[in-house]
């Protein structure tokens, strides 16, 4: 069987000398005043020449204007070179960034001094960026990157070596060539771990991962994905994370785990779209209407791939085109509106074969084939059945896949002979066609025609059933409106019940939040935090608390007390109490000792009214943070304590007991002690989240699937960790009931 092919291909390696924000190609420029239209550029100023039609961005013509006024000034070559290579990195719109790489070439191509030497093996290494992801040339891609391993090598300038030898090795494994390419990636490799190059090391991770990928070893690629994802952290560029991301979440949709997969796409088209990287921002918004094809949402679905589409236009990469038409050709066709579906099979179509690439003429050939049989065109459904087959069974052989892709660069010295062999074969599949079609219309003749005689007698049985319903619910109807009248009473009785007890539980909604400790008290815990509070049943049997000692230490809980509702919210509101007399009146600050006498005051309150139970009492993780010493005290009762340090998860265990009556022997509870690094993550969460069932099966979430959550995004603003929390659990749960109080926090050292 065929693999399934991914929803964006890995590209963050090849252009891992630049920014991957010059994937972008920012037609969106031109949506900016056109009234405002200048009537020209002086072209020894800005020293390329630029149309008198173009609008600069506002913001890029400011960039522009100053490191071009520098430029003018600079006293020698050294500067003004140095000055360029600024636009070679970081101008976003292809049309500026192609001149003015093609300048700096220009300008250098006669110095054989080191550093001109290197901006001039940059300028085509950079072109060769451009050749291969807005040109779709790759074979003068391929001869900009070899004349520029050339440079690199010839100076001894390592770090450009790997950017160059990265690049060529991504042309090869496209090509089907995957021993050369994972030879040339582990040498690029080595390049840039010798040289801490973290954007480097991400497009390796990156790439290598997608080979697993497609051979299905899905295990190491998610392994070198979240390898890249590490690297690209460290790179803090959002567009290197957003490739990571995105990878993540093609393997996570691929094992069908939709609600990791809606995580991901999401975290990457945030990035994009903030950046305008309208081809990633079109894929990665393609990915999550998938995502939500899977959760069988089918109105998220459709609104999401409409919007791939309406970014893809902005968007000059024609591949990218391809794919994203091609899956509103799909998505038209799952929703039968044809003459839609027929747009844009054929706009992918075109697309795919304006740039010879054989998967997507295959996927687009079969979806014309679709609809040319609904129309009844058997003949055009099977051409282009035929050449889905054909092109299909091709890519399942290596030797023949090479030689297809090899075609994409190379089909014009074989233009002729291809061109008669396929007049042939259509010929032949004509002939074939029309005799098929003229069985297929006689059998299908002959099937209308016994439908038709079968369709006429259940007709007819089921008017003479149909009448007879008719009376007996008539009779029915009567005695059916008698009752109604009665039922409708009782129902406004239960309903003004229910209106009293619901007013008096959101009341004590009020009371509890009142009594929840308030933003200014966390903002100085931290200012970098987060709190994710869900009661299930209006009030909640969880409850967050903190406090803030004159000496510069914070005290912070999360507690998930015995039930929810309002049971769970007078338990809430007794911890709390008792907090604020142990740590604020009595001046207890060790962690141990806080959870020591909370325990002995909940088990004498609840004895002093005679009915104590055994499962009365809450879970609680505690801290106690000394911010001028950077450390941390932990206890807790039965809830443990995570902390994230440079992507990595370290869990604290609590111990196994409750603050509460417990069955065995009562014991102390023992502290932990932690010593903190700057921009350490801490996360306190009780079991709600976990324990929610949802998905695709209708399982628990568990922790596992939470603590991947928390160390994927710990880098990021606590407040969008929040928020891709709520999204991740909405897109979980969705069709399921909430089954308990949900609660989670984070706070950056």
């Amino acid at each position: 069987m065929r693999k399934q092919r991914r929803s964006s291909h890995s590209s963050c390696g090849p252009a891992a000398s630049v920014s991957a924000r010059f994937i972008a190609a920012i037609v969106g420029l031109f949506l900016f005043a056109a009234a405002s239209a200048q009537k020209g550029y002086d072209q020894s100023f800005y020293l390329i020449s630029i149309k008198p039609d173009y609008v600069f961005d506002q913001q890029v013509k400011h960039d522009v204007d100053s490191v071009l006024t520098l430029y003018h000034r600079a006293p020698n070559d050294t500067l003004r070179f140095a000055y360029l290579k600024l636009f070679s990195e970081g101008l976003e719109d292809p049309l500026l960034w192609t001149g003015y790489n093609r300048l700096l070439f220009s300008l250098t191509r006669d110095r054989t001094d080191s550093l001109a030497v290197a901006y001039r093996a940059l300028a085509l290494n950079n072109l060769g960026f451009e050749a291969q992801y807005i040109g779709n040339d790759l074979v003068s891609a391929m001869r900009y990157y070899r004349q520029a391993d050339t440079l690199f090598r010839g100076i001894r300038h390592y770090n450009g070596v790997g950017v160059t030898t990265n690049n060529i090795a991504y042309i090869y494994q496209h090509q089907g060539r995957l021993q050369e390419a994972i030879g040339l990636y582990t040498e690029a490799g080595k390049l840039f771990e010798t040289n801490d190059q973290p954007l480097g090391l991400t497009g390796i991770y990156i790439n290598l991962g997608d080979i697993y990928f497609q051979n299905d070893e899905l295990d190491q690629a998610e392994k070198c994905f979240r390898k890249a994802l590490f690297y690209a952290r460290k790179t803090g560029q959002d567009n290197v994370i957003g490739n990571a991301y995105n990878q993540l979440a093609v393997i996570s949709l691929h094992r069908r785990q939709a609600d990791k997969a809606i995580y991901y796409y999401s975290s990457a088209s945030a990035i994009f779209e903030k950046n305008k990287v309208y081809s990633r921002w079109s894929l990665a918004r393609i990915g999550l209407a998938e995502a939500y094809a899977q959760m069988r949402d089918t109105q998220q679905y459709v609104a999401i791939t409409r919007e791939a589409h309406r970014i893809s236009l902005l968007a000059a990469d024609m591949q990218i085109r391809a794919k994203v038409y091609n899956k509103l050709a799909a998505m038209y066709l799952a929703l039968g509106e044809m003459r839609q579906a027929g747009l844009f099979a054929d706009s992918s179509y075109q697309a795919a074969r304006q740039i010879r690439f054989p998967e997507l003429i295959a996927d687009a050939a079969l979806n014309l084939s679709a609809v040319a049989k609904h129309s009844g065109d058997y003949r055009r459904a099977y051409d282009y059945l035929s050449e889905y087959m054909h092109l299909n069974d091709s890519l399942r052989t290596t030797d023949v896949r090479n030689r297809i892709v090899k075609s994409q660069y190379e089909l014009d010295y074989h233009k002729k002979e291809i061109g008669l062999k396929a007049e042939q074969e259509k010929k032949d599949a004509i002939r074939q066609a029309e005799k098929r079609q003229q069985q297929l219309i006689l059998l299908l003749v002959s099937l209308g025609l016994v439908g038709i005689a079968v369709f006429a007698s259940i007709a007819f049985i089921n008017f003479r059933k149909t009448k007879k319903a008719n009376l007996i619910i008539e009779n029915q109807k009567m005695q059916v409106e008698m009752k109604n009248e009665e039922i409708t009473h009782q129902k406004e009785l239960v309903e003004e019940k229910q209106r009293e007890i619901i007013d008096s539980i959101n009341y004590a909604q009020r009371i509890q939040q009142a009594v929840l400790t308030g933003e200014d008290v966390w903002d100085k815990v931290s200012p970098d935090h987060f709190i994710l509070f869900r009661p299930k049943d209006i009030v909640s049997g969880d409850f967050y608390w903190a406090y803030n000692t004159p000496d510069g230490r914070s005290v912070f809980a999360l507690a998930d007390c015995t039930g929810h509702g309002v049971p769970g919210g007078f338990m809430s509101m007794l911890g709390n109490s008792f907090l604020n007399e142990i740590v604020i009146e009595n001046k207890v600050l060790e962690a141990d000792e806080i959870l020591n006498r909370l325990r002995a005051k909940i088990i004498a309150a609840l004895e002093q009214k005679g009915e104590v139970r055994q499962k009365d009492g809450m879970d609680m993780t505690l801290c106690v943070w000394d911010k001028e010493k950077r450390t941390l005290e932990f206890a807790g009762a039965n809830n443990p304590l995570w902390l994230v340090r440079n992507g990595e998860l370290i869990e604290y265990k609590a111990d196994k007991m409750p603050i509460g009556t417990y069955l065995e022997h009562e014991k102390p509870f023992t502290k932990i002690h932690i010593e903190l690094q700057p921009a350490d993550a801490i996360y306190l969460s009780t079991d709600g989240y976990a324990d929610q069932f949802g998905g695709l099966k209708g399982k628990k979430l568990k922790y596992k699937a939470l603590l991947e959550m928390l160390t994927g995004f710990s880098t990021e603003d606590m407040r969008r960790q929040k928020q891709a929390l709520e999204e991740a659990f909405e897109a979980w749960k969705k069709g399921y009931e909430q089954v308990d109080d949900v609660s989670v926090i984070g706070v950056r050292v």
